[in-house]
């Protein structure tokens, strides 16, 4: 690791044909009820900054990358793409006790995300294997990481630890990219005849 990172981001996005796709997390959102809701619903089809963490230590790591104070350029261009983009936040917590007091403390989670991000918090009490962690990285619970995914929620970016050097920059860069590619996508399928569009669908 250098210097608590577990890796250093890359300077460019990775080709969609050889990314990781993202797993599917399973855990209970700010919204009020206790049905608990998979991830993978959440992220399709969207442009998705997720911020994955297991302490406030490795929050606090990931809020370098992507909070409204430290990264107010991600966040402008986060809003600015209507509906393309979102944050998602997973909060990581398989010990009972701490996730019982997380979950006591909800009503201030709610407060500090605002009711149009109540659906994009998780917190996940279990099912991540050791083949999930190493698919897709997450090597260390006390660093915090950060994962850019496509629509297809295939992992296009990645970042761990503190945001050093021009990892922020990278971030916004990329997510950039992203949401053009994504918003090309969409008026390509608008141009389409309703008849393509139909072939298109998954059987």
């Amino acid at each position: 690791m250098h210097k608590g990172k577990s890796f250093l981001a890359p300077p460019r996005i990775f080709k969609a044909e050889r990314a990781l796709f993202f797993p599917n997390f399973r855990g209970q959102t700010l919204v009020k009820g206790k049905i608990p809701k998979d991830t993978t619903p959440v992220l399709e089809d969207k442009v998705s900054v997720v911020c994955v963490f297991s302490s406030a230590w490795a929050e606090n790591q990931i809020a370098t990358f992507a909070s409204e104070k430290a990264n107010p350029a991600l966040q402008e261009v986060v809003k600015g793409s209507g509906d393309i983009a979102q944050i998602v936040h997973i909060n990581v917590e398989e010990n009972g006790m701490k996730a019982m007091i997380i979950k006591l403390f909800m009503g201030g989670l709610r407060r500090k995300m605002g009711i149009q991000n109540w659906g994009k918090y998780f917190l996940v009490r279990r099912g991540i294997t050791e083949e999930i962690r190493d698919a897709v990285g997450l090597l260390n619970s006390k660093v915090g990481y950060v994962y850019l995914l496509d629509g297809d929620c295939r992992i296009r970016w990645a970042g761990s630890g503190i945001a050093e050097g021009d990892e922020k920059e990278g971030l916004v860069k990329a997510t950039k990219r992203l949401i053009d590619e994504a918003r090309a996508k969409r008026l390509a399928k608008l141009r389409m005849p309703p008849q393509a569009q139909i072939q298109e669908k998954p059987i």
